[in-house]
């Protein structure tokens, strides 16, 4: 069984100082086996959750020249931040830094 999606989410994040959307989303898509816009629509509505939630932090947005996610849509840089550590710690997500 898969890990939710937000869980997923916030374990890639762990791994990494910080990440683009369409990164987290690229790898999100292959380990769910899914495509399409609504999947990378679901993706970034779960990103924007996580941070409104207080777990992660947008450390840097960019206007998309038409590479990633379409041209002149905003992208975001996230980072984990300690009370998301300190969440997933709580629920098992995480074990160790």
């Amino acid at each position: 069984m898969k890990l939710h999606q937000k869980g997923y989410l916030l374990v890639e994040l762990s791994q990494v100082a910080n990440a683009w959307d369409y990164e987290l989303i690229a790898i999100a898509l292959q380990e769910y086996d899914v495509s399409g816009s609504r999947w990378v629509n679901t993706f970034r509505v779960a990103l924007d959750e996580l941070a409104s939630a207080g777990l992660t932090t947008i450390i840097d947005k960019k206007l998309d020249d038409g590479t990633y996610a379409g041209k002149d849509k905003v992208l975001f840089q996230y980072r984990l931040n300690e009370f998301g550590r300190t969440r997933m710690r709580e629920t098992g997500l995480l074990t160790d830094d």
